[in-house]
């Protein structure tokens, strides 16, 4: 019984949330968790690979204040918002025609397919996939690119920009990292893999000062610790993999998620984005992907 009221009080309070969205349009985002789920449907697929309609719908899930759901398209608008929840633009091709586009271009083109892919209109946060980790390093031409990219993003077109980097220590290039924090959200791309922080008798003080050093390393080169959001890879990889679970045992990659949730949280990053809920390398049963769905769910991130 007290389940039934706790549903109903949930449900309550995201019709709450979607009477304000109707009211006050795009500005209700500004009510929701920085957390976002990045759900982009590969269904049916394979056994190795796919994003249904249950895994979407457990991540989709009724929270206080709303989240977002970074997705390919509008065309499950009305079950996110119904849920309370707010839809983000997810983009994973930044870096295509990067030698025959200019920063201008690639920003319109950017923004062209959004408005194709969203026809009920484009969502204000934006996630780039993502920096280059091979040209970012040594090319400046890359460098200037990406910032011109997120610049107009945000400069011309008003998204809130997320961009993914696969950085954990970002050393030098620090008046382009100054200058990309200026006009976007950095996504450190810091794995903890489950069997990694089971090795560490799954410490949340382990898994805190692993998270620590990453955002201590970016506001060095001046990203503002605002503007450092952190993505987390909740792939079921196998053992071996540095990221994602890492073939560890299924109580183990419970305590594991449990241990780097509450280390992310502790840290406070005002932003975090979870992805690769459709990888399954150790092909699991979906009935094990999605408790571990749930398990993530249940934590409070940022």
């Amino acid at each position: 019984m007290n389940t039934f009221f706790a549903r109903v009080r949930a449900h309550l309070r995201a019709f709450v949330v979607l009477l304000i969205m109707l009211a006050f349009g795009s500005s209700a985002w500004a009510l929701a968790d920085r957390r976002f789920e990045v759900v982009t449907f590969q269904c049916p697929g394979t056994t190795a690979y796919h994003l249904c309609q249950s895994q979407f719908d457990h991540l989709n899930n009724v929270t206080t204040n709303g989240k977002f759901l970074a997705m390919g398209s509008d065309a499950h608008k009305t079950e996110v918002n119904g849920n309370g929840n707010f839809l983000a633009v997810y983009y994973n091709t930044l870096n295509d025609n990067f030698s025959t586009e200019t920063a201008t271009q690639k920003a319109d083109e950017i923004q062209n397919w959004a408005k194709a892919q969203f026809p009920g209109g484009v969502p204000q946060w934006i996630i780039l996939n993502e920096i280059s980790a091979g040209n970012w390093p040594g090319n400046q031409a890359y460098r200037t690119w990406v910032v011109g990219v997120c610049s107009r993003l945000h400069n011309t077109y008003g998204h809130a920009v997320i961009v993914c980097a696969p950085f954990t220590v970002p050393a030098n290039n620090a008046a382009d990292w100054t200058a990309l924090g200026a006009v976007a959200n950095v996504g450190i791309e810091g794995y903890l893999s489950g069997a990694l922080i089971n090795s560490h008798a799954n410490s949340v003080s382990w898994c805190q000062s692993q998270y620590q050093d990453y955002l201590n390393h970016f506001t060095a080169v001046g990203v503002p610790s605002s503007k450092c959001f952190l993505v987390e890879d909740f792939a079921q990889t196998t053992s071996g993999t540095n990221w994602g679970r890492g073939g560890c045992s299924y109580a183990g990659w419970d305590n594991a998620i449990n241990a780097r949730s509450t280390a992310a949280h502790n840290i406070g990053f005002p932003g975090f984005v979870s992805f690769a809920w459709g990888f399954n390398d150790m092909l699991v049963s979906d009935t094990d992907l999605l408790h571990f769905e749930d398990t993530y769910r249940a934590k409070t991130l940022p």
